[in-house]
């Protein structure tokens, strides 16, 4: 999988500690129609010369390429509202988030809160989780392996003090 681009945010507020991390959608909404229509024109322009040539069966497939694009760009869409949330103030960690159809909150005691982050190979393939009553939940989903290692290396000297 490829490095995710994200939109992060990390400060405190009143005193509470706020971690932030969306997915950075690049396009804007009229960028992504034109994007979307230079294909389908471009899709449409190659397989009407191949028609012209008599290889017309090439159009329903050139069809079927565009619909799939559209699709594509629909569930792009569909995940713009994606984040996660992490809070530290006083005794309490909140941790929302939001993905796809999915989202939740979930609040715990920063006395049970430990912070687990284990990597397939080192520095690489990171999962990093929120532990608290026998409940895992990860963290970081967003964020490169070096951040999610940085963001643990944070959530464990903030979960101390």
């Amino acid at each position: 999988m490829g490095h995710v681009n994200t939109e992060v945010c990390v400060g405190e507020s009143a005193g509470a500690f706020v971690f932030t991390s969306r997915p950075n959608h690049s396009l804007t909404r009229p960028q992504e129609r034109l994007v979307f229509w230079s294909l389908a024109a471009l899709c449409f322009a190659a397989a009407s010369g191949f028609a012209v040539l008599g290889y017309w069966l090439i159009l329903p497939f050139a069809g079927l390429e565009i619909g799939l694009l559209a699709w594509a760009f629909q569930a792009l869409r569909e995940r713009e509202d994606d984040y996660e949330s992490l809070v530290i103030d006083g005794d309490l960690v909140v941790l929302e988030w939001h993905a796809g159809t999915r989202g939740g909150r979930r609040e715990m005691n920063r006395q049970w809160v430990r912070v687990a982050c284990g990597c397939k190979t080192p520095g690489r393939n990171c999962r990093l989780s929120v532990c608290s009553h026998g409940r895992a939940t990860e963290v970081g989903q967003y964020l490169s392996d070096e951040a999610r290692l940085q963001l643990a290396a944070t959530l464990r000297s903030r979960l101390q003090g």
